[in-house]
């Protein structure tokens, strides 16, 4: 096996739940960040639609909320690429997962076969089966998992205007996965 294939369930299953920890902590911030945003933008667009004469101080006072405005889309931008990139590793977990998969798919059946063609049953093998099948089972469910968190962190990552709520949302929707037995 390859050193990326994972000969040990709890590594991968600690691997998992680090990446989604680290994509639920950057979704809490992004989410922080926008909600800072939204709020600026409802501050900004009170303060151009007062009535009045502008003094200098309202300009300064626009412009620096619009600069915080600013400060707050490159908070939101920079958490969607540290997400991607979490993603990025994730979907190299879930390659050389399906990989394992596929593998120990193709061991079970030549195990199988081996067991069929002796006259009597092995009971080594024929236990040494049910454990790769349990195996098997795990690293699917396990696959399946990846794919949910996958999904997630795809939908932060890219989410053009997505509001606070939507982040919010979807972060909740990341520890409700429940992803291990």
């Amino acid at each position: 096996m390859s050193q990326m294939e994972y000969n040990d369930r709890q590594d991968l299953e600690s691997e998992i739940k680090d990446n989604s920890q680290q994509i639920e902590t950057l979704g809490e911030s992004q989410k922080e960040y926008q909600e800072d945003m939204e709020s600026l933008q409802e501050k900004l667009k009170m303060l151009k639609s007062s009535k009045g004469v502008y003094a200098n101080s309202d300009n300064n006072l626009i412009a620096s909320v619009e600069a915080a405005i600013q400060t707050r889309e490159t908070n939101v931008e920079e958490c969607k690429e540290k997400i991607g990139e979490v993603k990025t590793q994730i979907d190299s977990k879930l390659e050389n997962l399906k990989k394992r998969i596929s593998t120990q798919e193709q061991h079970i059946k030549k195990m199988e076969n081996l067991v069929d063609s002796l006259n009597h049953k092995d009971n080594h093998i024929v236990i040494e089966i049910k454990n790769q099948k349990d195996d098997l089972d795990d690293a699917k469910y396990k696959s399946s998992g990846l794919l949910k968190i996958i999904e997630i962190a795809s939908a932060l990552a890219v989410g053009v205007g997505l509001a606070a709520q939507g982040i919010a949302e979807l972060v909740s929707s990341l520890q409700s996965i429940g992803l291990f037995r």
